[in-house]
Order: C-alpha cells, then sequence, then structure tokens
C-alpha cells in the first residue's frame, strides 16, 4: 500500500520546503503527480526514448532539442516537457502520443518502470555541473508556488547536498546512473554533458542524432540551434510557470553565489563523495 505524505523540510536555518515523501523519495507534490507506482507502471514502448536527468540540468532544453532533431521539424509550439514529465502527469496524458515518444524524468532508474531496462529502450542523460545546478534549483524553488520556500541561499546548499531535499542528492544521482550503465551495458545510454552542449550545440546535436539513428542537414542543425535558444523558448513557451524554468540557462553563475567558504566546503564534499566517479565537469567556460 502507497505510504505517501506531504511532508515540510527544513533548510538549515529552519525554513521550510513543501514536498511529498512517497515511500522514502522525495519528489515535487504535484497536484496531478502518479506517485512512485504510477511512474513503475507506465506502458513502455519499443520506440521510447527516456530524457533522464537531475532537476535543473537542462531538461526542458534537451527535450526540445532532441524533439526537432527526431521529427525533423523545427516546431513553435507551447508544449514542454511536462506534457511527458513521468512523475508530474498521469499517464493517459500521454498514453496516446504519437511515436517515438521523449519520456522525461528526475528520478532514479529503480523508480523507473522495469521496461526501460527489459526492452533496452534509448536513454539520454544529461549531467550538469553539480555548482550551476543548486543556483538554479535554489532560484526554481523559490519560484514555485507548491514549494512554499523561503529560505535564504546560506541555509540551502548544505542540505542540497546532504540528499535532504527533493529528488535527494546530486551526487547519489550521478553515482547511480553511472553504476545503472556500468551493471547494464547493453543499454543503448547516451551521456550529455549541458556544458558541452553550451560550448557547441552542433556537435552534441550531431551526437544525439547517431544516438537516434537520424540524419539531418547542417542547415536544419542551425535552424535547431536559433529555435532553442533561451530567448526563443521563453517566448514560445510564455507561460508564468515556464517563466520561472528558464531563468538564465548559463554557464559560471556559481560564482555569483558560492561564498569561498561554500566553494572549499563543497570541493572538500565532493572529493568524498566522488572519488571513485570518473566524470569530469566544467564549471566555466
Amino acid at each position: 500500500m502507497s505510504q505517501a505524505h506531504v511532508v515540510d523540510v527544513p533548510d538549515d536555518g529552519g525554513d521550510t520546503l513543501t514536498s511529498l515523501n512517497d515511500n522514502g523519495v522525495l519528489m515535487p507534490n504535484f497536484p496531478d503527480g502518479p506517485g512512485i507506482q504510477g511512474v513503475r507502471s507506465v506502458k513502455i514502448r519499443n520506440d521510447d526514448i527516456m530524457l533522464c536527468t537531475y532537476s535543473k540540468s537542462g531538461t526542458h532544453w534537451l527535450f526540445e532539442i532532441t524533439r526537432e532533431l527526431l521529427t525533423g521539424e523545427i516546431i513553435e509550439d507551447d508544449v514542454t516537457m511536462s506534457q511527458t514529465f513521468m512523475e508530474f502527469c498521469p499517464e493517459e496524458g500521454y498514453a496516446d502520443l504519437q511515436s517515438p515518444r521523449i519520456l522525461c524524468s528526475h528520478l532514479l532508474m529503480k523508480h523507473l518502470p522495469e521496461d526501460v531496462l527489459n526492452k533496452k529502450i534509448k536513454v539520454i542523460t544529461v549531467l550538469r555541473n553539480p555548482k550551476d545546478v543548486a543556483v538554479s534549483f535554489y532560484n526554481f524553488l523559490k519560484k514555485l508556488p507548491l514549494v512554499r520556500y523561503k529560505g535564504q541561499w546560506k541555509n540551502f546548499l548544505n542540505p542540497l547536498f546532504q540528499g535532504k531535499f527533493m529528488y535527494g542528492s546530486w551526487m547519489d544521482y550521478v553515482i547511480d546512473w553511472e553504476q545503472v550503465k556500468k551493471t547494464n551495458p547493453d543499454l543503448p545510454v547516451l551521456t550529455l554533458f549541458y556544458e558541452d552542449v553550451k560550448q557547441d550545440q552542433t556537435r552534441e546535436m550531431r551526437r544525439i542524432c547517431e544516438f537516434l539513428g537520424v540524419e539531418r542537414t547542417d542547415a536544419f542543425l542551425s535552424r535547431v540551434c536559433d529555435n532553442t535558444t533561451m530567448t526563443a523558448m521563453r517566448t514560445l513557451k510564455n507561460t508564468a510557470r515556464q517563466i520561472a524554468v528558464f531563468r538564465k540557462g548559463g554557464v559560471g553563475d556559481w560564482k555569483n553565489w558560492f561564498t569561498v567558504a561554500q566553494n572549499e566546503w563543497f570541493d572538500q564534499l565532493y572529493q568524498e563523495k566522488m572519488t571513485d566517479c570518473h566524470l569530469q565537469f566544467k564549471y566555466t567556460l
């Protein structure tokens, strides 16, 4: 029996974030959210594509890019990744969508439908440097009404990386997905780095095309670049909620937020937690 209940999780200053505790998994308390069991029971098609990210790692951006590369069309609508965001939208919201679908989630593999692994569908993971993730997550949560968070930055960082807030620790997420790839070598996974896409979007789009098995011209890739800038997406997805989603989208904004002490604390924590992780992250471009 599901044991989901709403909890108020305090930061280091006592300000709380309202979340849903679903059998030990902290998630946003989405009004129509299906919960972990609802996500686990989603019927996966053989040609579904999973877009898996930790929150604030470029999910909306890569959803738009991948959608256009997949269809071969420049899409100018107000549809966002929320349409197939598995913990946000019940399955009936995307059950009738035309194949191939791009399904999105911030959850760990063990919380996704078993057929993601069983059917060996294509998975795109996007990783972003954790310092920028923290800044983006903080600003996003402050604007999200259902979270009701009023806390200060100085009280946010420590509990975030200790895994006390929704979606748990960024470090645990990254390590878990590296383990998934290691133990399932026949699962087709493309790992992208947010900073690499920022640095050379055309190069990274060619990697996505190769992974998806589609061919697109350089002229088309150039048009996709133009249609997926932060300005273009803000204009196309012009709702109050999406304005909160599309904040800056840059690399290195953490320098405007992290104090020297916070930066030293984080670097020490990273060394301790990520000792066996071979991934290299770019903190500036």
